[in-house]
């Protein structure tokens, strides 16, 4: 846009979603989980821990979408949107193993990204439930430090509590 002759500025500050801090490029790992099908638990929370670090939650969370074009052009914020969906993007792209690349490299958006890895393995797991609490029922010390062991017993718990939802 002008305004008396001059481009308008927009400003993003850096509690805006649409920050990019100067260290922030499309190589960045923003997690050292790789996904690779088996532990999509722990990569969903590892990603979602990192994007909610940076304020980019809401890209994957539906929270914040595309802007519409005005007079059939791209708006500057539809720019900045475009901008940093494609970092994220290439975020998630990162942390992927490159055997499952094909199945999300022609995804241009971040939310269909996450929809699209979601569907297929964030299904309720009923046989790893059940693993995890015949895992803890016989759970002992067995001469291990007790840090190691409450560690493992609370990481045990974690993963649970992450398959079983509690309803609304």
């Amino acid at each position: 846009m002008k305004k008396n002759g001059k481009d308008e500025l927009l400003v993003i500050t850096s509690q805006s979603p649409y920050f990019l801090h100067p260290s922030d490029s499309p190589e960045a790992i923003v997690t050292a989980i790789k996904f690779n099908r088996k532990n999509y638990d722990l990569w969903k929370m590892a990603i979602r821990t990192s994007l909610k670090s940076k304020n980019k939650l809401s890209f994957i969370c539906c929270s914040i979408t595309k802007p519409d074009l005005k007079d059939g052009v791209l708006t500057k914020e539809g720019k900045v949107w475009e901008m940093v969906n494609a970092m994220i993007v290439s975020w998630i792209m990162n942390v992927i193993d490159p055997k499952l690349h094909k199945s999300a490299t022609y995804v241009d958006f971040a939310q269909k990204l996450w929809e699209n890895i979601q569907k297929p393995y964030a299904i309720p797991n009923i046989p790893k439930i059940h693993k995890l609490k015949a895992e803890i029922t016989p759970c002992k010390q067995n001469k291990q430090d007790i840090v190691y062991f409450f560690s493992r017993l609370v990481g045990l718990w974690n993963e649970l509590d992450g398959y079983i939802k509690i309803p609304a």
